[in-house]
């Protein structure tokens, strides 16, 4: 018989339930014996701890038990102790793992997730062996620990960035609220290049726009103002922006329709044609 023993009698009880809910458990008997263990037995045929126990086991550290190692690192190494930061955090790290953040370099889906975790528990996991859970994560899943470490440290640094991002962007709305509007609108039309034109679609020329840009407003924000479209723009402070492209997602658009809020209203780029007059 193998018993797994937990500190939390409440991890054992999960850990209990877990597998015992599996729909084939493939010649394995399983028992939630004394407080804090969890029993397994497989029969005679003696295959039942291979084809189910550690795939089960992999799942179960995977998909409900992960999440506690990875707010274990945010707090421990990296000291982010605060809550919702750590939710936050732990948000970007499983969106990094997943693959849904592509543009961060040297980190890729973590693909092999239960693979890793499985064979580290394909070498351990024998018949009559009584271990602690705790134990096995901190010796045996080191590989899989290390990989979250790193994780982790890339959702910490994109949220640093995150949070600057709206720094900046909550500094430009303070801004817009006590800057008086130099011109009623902006037309600003964007394919490869963002070109902006007055109400009466005549094209501002770079001269125009360095001149009218807060000089204030660069030497307060040099690093992460655009020079030659987001400084002009928010120091015109339109009331109206009338934004044509064909790339919504584009982070330049993101970022204007952040600032400006409802002021911007987005149109395809083809409508800009067709109010202008002006020929592709």
């Amino acid at each position: 018989m193998l018993e797994i023993f937990f500190e939390s009698e409440k991890d054992a009880h999960s850990l209990y339930l877990w597998l015992h809910s599996r729909p084939d458990k493939a010649g394995v008997s399983v028992r939630h014996g004394k407080p804090g263990y969890v029993e397994a037995e497989q029969d005679h045929k003696g295959q039942g701890f291979q084809t189910f126990l550690v795939p089960a086991l992999a799942e179960y550290i995977a998909e409900k038990v992960e999440n506690s190692f990875i707010i274990s690192i945010i707090q421990n190494q990296f000291y982010f102790t605060d809550e919702d930061e750590q939710q936050q955090i732990l948000s970007i790290a499983h969106s990094i793992m997943e693959g849904e953040r592509t543009e961060i370099p040297n980190l890729q889906k973590f693909s092999d997730k239960k693979a890793c975790i499985e064979e580290a528990l394909t070498q351990f996991i024998k018949p009559e062996l009584s271990f602690s859970f705790e134990s096995f994560v901190h010796f045996r899943l080191h590989h899989y620990l290390k990989r979250l470490t790193k994780y982790a440290e890339a959702a910490i640094e994109e949220y640093k960035l995150e949070q600057e991002y709206q720094n900046f962007i909550q500094v430009l709305r303070d801004y817009l609220l006590q800057k008086l509007s130099a011109l009623p609108e902006i037309h600003v039309f964007h394919r490869r290049h963002f070109l902006l034109f007055t109400e009466d679609y005549r094209e501002l020329t770079d001269s125009e726009l360095r001149r009218m840009t807060d000089k204030n407003l660069l030497f307060h924000h040099p690093l992460y103002i655009d020079t030659a479209l987001l400084a002009p723009l928010v120091s015109i402070a339109p009331e109206r922006i009338f934004l044509y492209t064909d790339e919504p997602d584009h982070g330049m658009v993101q970022t204007i329709q952040n600032v400006f809020q409802e002021r911007v209203i987005l149109h395809p780029e083809v409508l800009f044609y067709l109010k202008s007059k002006k020929i592709p």
